[in-house]
Order: C-alpha cells, then structure tokens, then sequence
C-alpha cells in the first residue's frame, strides 16, 4: 500500500523544511511527558528511550521533507550543537535535558541523529545583513539567516520555515504580502513562503504518518505547560502567551478527533494489507 502521505494532498512532502530551534526544544519536551510515567528511572536508563524516541521523529520529519530538511550554520552553530555547554537547545531544559546530555556518548549519539536528518546551509553575512534591513521587525541574525535561506531555496519551489516565535512568523507573512523584494541586486519572489508553528507541523506527522496519539497529546500538553511556566517567569508578553493558548486549545479541542480519524485509518490500511488491496482512493 503506498505511504498515507502520498494520498493526502495537505500533506507536507512536496515541501522544503527549514526548522527554528525552538521546533527542536518542542520535540524534547515531547519527549520529556513521553517518558514521565518512567520517572523512577534514573538519567542513564532514560537516555536510550529518549534517544529512540527522537531520532524516530526527526526521521519522520525527514520523511515528510523528502529528505530536505535544513537549517542554518548559524543556528546550529549557535544554538542545536549540543557539544557545545551553552547550546540554547541544551540549556532551554537544564535539568532534564542538560542532564540528559552530560553523558559523552549521548551527546554524540543525539547530534548524528540531528546531523543525519537535517542539512545545515552556510549563508553569506553580507546577504544576512543586507536582508535585515529590509524586513519590516528586528528579529536578530540568527532568525534573519533563516529567513534567507528559506527565500533561496524558495524561488522555484514551496518552503515552510517551521517556529513557534511569533515575531519571526509575522515577519514571514510580511514577506509573502509583499509579492517580490530587491536584496541586493537580486529580485526574489515571496509567493513560496510559508511559516508554520510547531504543533501544527507535529499535527501533520500524526495524522500522515507514524505519530503516535500518545505522542500528539505529549506535543500538545508539553507546549502548553511551557508557554505557562515562560509567562510566570515573565519570558513573554500576556498578549503572547494568550496566543499560544489560543493555539494549544485549538489543538486540544481537535485532539479527540484526531486520535479517532488515526485509528480508523490506520484500521482501513490493516484490512487493505490483509486482503491485498490498495487504497487508490
């Protein structure tokens, strides 16, 4: 039988992938609730699930992006390497994911899971910098290469730069409005952007391919219990953190749904597969 998201035409593999660490952090904190009813267990006996139960995601991933998955230098650099101690995505959790990565092996194991999955893209500082001075918020270099990159790769073909920062998802929908933009001396079209936040994308996995229900009501859960704790420490603005709540209830109210219309597709490809049949439909 083919593959699910060959048949579903909302499906996200005929589009390039470009991720925003903040889209890593959200699957480990997926993770994290994943692993909670084995909280007895101690940090060494977590690492190999947590490790199995990432590399399966970003395979997936990879799966969807028809292997073209990327992200920048900078970003991976700066902030995904977790070798590095002050990695954003190793500290966004310290006492679970920082201790998580403390082990060498790990640590190494984690990053060629990352590596193997996702394609890092070296971008020209003077194309970054010329870029910033045309997009309408200040969103800092690192994001601004990521918008860069998304708009090269998108000149002849659809892109989703996957983030849950709200002020890098506006400044990818003023793009789009404008149609076309001079960089330098080239002119770009916008009309192949897209931007998407972290559940949504998570949303597709589960319902195209082999997201578990488990696994979807983690993603939503874990999101919504971040947002909470960055707003008690005042990390974002009320309007921001209302947003996202708006977001994860929409989510929420989808989720019995969801779960319902996966185990009744996944039983109709069980009788297929049993009887010889193929689903053309």
């Amino acid at each position: 039988m083919p593959d699910m998201c060959d048949k579903d035409p909302n499906c996200l593999n005929s589009k390039i992938l470009i991720l925003d660490t903040n889209f890593l952090d959200q699957i480990n904190r997926t993770v994290r609730v994943e692993l909670s009813a084995t909280s007895g267990q101690s940090v060494e006996h977590q690492r190999p699930g947590f490790l199995t139960r990432v590399q399966n995601i970003v395979e997936n991933i990879a799966h969807c992006g028809r292997g073209h998955v990327f992200t920048s230098e900078t970003v991976y650099g700066d902030e995904i390497d977790i070798s590095k101690l002050d990695s954003a995505l190793r500290t966004a959790d310290p006492e679970f994911f920082g201790n998580l990565c403390m082990d060498v092996e790990f640590t190494n194991n984690l990053s060629d899971v990352y590596l193997d999955g996702i394609n890092i893209e070296e971008l020209p500082e003077g194309q970054v910098l010329a870029l910033q001075e045309i997009l309408s918020k200040d969103v800092g270099l690192a994001d601004v290469g990521l918008v860069l990159l998304a708009l090269n790769l998108s000149q002849d073909q659809e892109v989703i730069l996957i983030t849950d920062d709200l002020m890098l998802k506006d400044t990818i929908k003023d793009l789009i409005r404008k149609g076309n933009i001079k960089c330098e001396d080239d002119i770009l079209t916008t009309k192949n952007l897209h931007c998407m936040g972290s559940l949504i994308f998570l949303k597709s996995l589960h319902t195209c391919c082999k997201m578990s229900n488990e696994r979807w009501r983690a993603a939503i859960w874990s999101f919504t219990v971040h947002q909470a704790i960055r707003y008690e420490k005042r990390e974002i603005s009320e309007k921001t953190y209302d947003k996202h709540c708006q977001y994860s209830e929409l989510c929420f109210a989808q989720l019995r749904a969801d779960c319902v219309q996966k185990i009744q597709k996944e039983e109709r490809a069980e009788s297929f597969r049993l009887f010889g049949v193929i689903d053309d439909r």
